[in-house]
């Protein structure tokens, strides 16, 4: 769980990355909690799913820099979700093959992870403000 709030933090802080450049952790952290944008036990249609993914990443999912329909194939890949035959109805997979990615999935389900996301980017927010306030307090002064 350490690992997983750890990597979730350091998501949170960051802007417009591609999978390609998370680290291990990271990555696995990143596509753990976009598979948990689809409810438990629900088929549902691809029109629920795009809005559901464009969503995420309009919010928690912001630090990432990749379209809806790549997030959705990439969850599937990892294999996250599932899509029936058709391509039609995605559900979340009821097992995950990869321990890692299932113990992250395991973890985050058992916090408020968007919430955590909201409050680690409102601490960097109010940290920066007031690293310019004195910034800008010290060229007035004399700068």
């Amino acid at each position: 769980m350490s690992e997983t709030l750890a990597a979730l933090e350091r998501l949170a802080v960051k802007q417009g990355v591609t999978l390609g450049n998370l680290a291990r952790a990271d990555l696995q952290v990143a596509l753990a909690l976009a598979s948990l944008c689809l409810p438990v036990d629900a088929s549902c249609t691809e029109p629920e799913v795009n809005a559901a993914l464009k969503g995420w990443l309009a919010g928690t999912g912001a630090m990432l820099r990749i379209d809806h329909v790549e997030l959705r194939r990439t969850l599937i890949d990892f294999g996250l979700w599932q899509r029936d035959g058709y391509g039609r109805a995605y559900r979340r997979a009821p097992s995950i093959g990869n321990a890692e990615l299932a113990s992250h999935v395991e973890a985050l389900r058992a916090i408020d992870a968007g919430s955590i996301v909201a409050g680690v980017r409102a601490r960097r927010e109010v940290d920066r403000a007031r690293r310019k306030a004195l910034n800008d307090a010290s060229r007035s002064d004399g700068g």
